[in-house]
């Protein structure tokens, strides 16, 4: 149940990185813009860390592919005809959009991990 709970909150995050792109730099795509790529990078990046330290990569990664959901359907739902033509190829581009997200995921759980690990060897010290 957790992990489709982080699936929904990745499409929704997803959705609101490329509304957010497109509302700071005023192209559609935030590949027509460096600000517009940056805010989906923040956006989804931040959560992808954060959900990373607190619950684990595995967790960090689905909340990256909800989020590639959530901004391919954002793009083909309020996309004009042009968006929605290229909607395969929307979907091979934004692939560019979560490889940061999903690394500050994966580093968020090795921290979790190599802290978890540090705690209990401290533990056992004791």
């Amino acid at each position: 149940m957790r992990k489709l709970l982080t699936l929904l909150v990745g499409v929704l995050l997803g959705a609101l990185s490329w509304g957010m792109a497109y509302a700071v730099s005023g192209t559609f795509e935030p590949f027509d813009s460096g600000i517009g790529f940056l805010v989906t990078q923040i956006v989804l990046s931040s959560a992808a860390l954060l959900v990373g330290t607190r619950t684990g990569a595995i967790e960090s990664v689905v909340l990256v592919a909800g989020g590639y959901v959530g901004m391919n359907v954002y793009s083909y739902a309020f996309g004009g005809s042009e968006a929605q033509a290229w909607a395969v190829l929307g979907l091979i581009t934004t692939t560019a959009l979560v490889l940061v997200p999903a690394l500050a995921g994966l580093l968020g759980g090795i921290a979790r991990y190599l802290l978890a690990r540090h705690r209990r060897r401290a533990a056992k010290q004791v």
